[in-house]
């Protein structure tokens, strides 16, 4: 009995030791992505074999998404992108969004050239709405 309450406690802290570098790692990748948002003058954003050129602050709803109190990351596993994936190019940088699942897990991908980061998250705000959000942003830029 003794041994699988050392062993089940054993398993609790580790996980909770996972999940606290996963999140510190998020949020300092988070801030980073935030800081490429604030300095580009202007970035490429595309989906779906559509692209537009986004001035400043036209892309603040995808900075919100990552920095948003209610996205959970729970996963560093790698998702390859597909027709859907919306992909914000930076230029050296390029951040990617691909939804899973039901739409309310999405894969992040920050890529730099000294590093690839992969994220899946969930929160409030579901693949739809981004996808929604870019259709109507290409829209506007056209």
């Amino acid at each position: 009995m003794g041994v699988i309450a050392v062993g089940s406690a054993l398993a609790v802290a580790a996980f909770l030791i996972y999940t606290l570098i996963l999140r510190t790692s998020f949020k300092a990748d988070a801030l980073e992505i935030n800081e490429a948002f604030r300095t580009h003058d202007t970035v490429a954003v595309s989906c779906g074999g559509l692209s537009y050129q986004a001035p400043p602050g036209e892309n603040e709803y995808y900075n919100m998404f990552l920095l948003n109190r209610n996205t959970a990351v729970f996963s560093r596993k790698a998702v390859s992108e597909t027709d859907d994936t919306i992909l914000i190019d930076f230029g050296p940088e390029k951040l990617s969004y691909t939804g899973m699942e039901d739409g309310t897990a999405i894969a992040l991908c920050w890529k730099t050239a000294e590093k690839e980061k992969h994220y899946i998250v969930r929160s409030q705000m579901t693949f739809a709405q981004m996808n929604a959000y870019f259709m109507n942003s290409y829209r506007k830029a056209s």
